[in-house]
């Protein structure tokens, strides 16, 4: 006679966290452009509104993934616009070629 053996099932594995969700491309153009915007004034890279205490996570409520990407995208159009401005500088004025500048 043969004995039957029941295995104890295991418990099934924990689910698999969702990936936090990126950000929307017009959210991430828009917070670029306005990084770009501060550039343009003049504005140094410390000057990014994400990095003031109310705008991070502990206040709003936002993941820390969620903080970075938005700051993150800031810190790109400021980048951006601040290597054109470099860019035009070093090159000089721009001459029309007509003799008058």
């Amino acid at each position: 006679m043969k004995r039957i053996v029941k295995r104890a099932r295991s418990a099934p594995p924990p689910p698999v966290p969702e990936p936090e969700p990126r950000l929307s491309s017009a959210e991430r153009s828009e917070l670029q452009r306005l990084g770009a915007k501060a550039a343009a004034r003049g504005d140094p890279t410390d000057t990014n509104p994400l990095g003031q205490a109310r705008n991070r996570p502990l206040s709003t409520g936002e993941s820390a993934d969620t903080w970075s990407q938005r700051s993150d995208a800031w810190d790109q159009g400021h980048e951006a616009q601040s290597a054109v401005g470099r860019d035009s500088e070093e090159s000089g004025p721009r001459r029309n070629g007509d003799g008058h500048d």
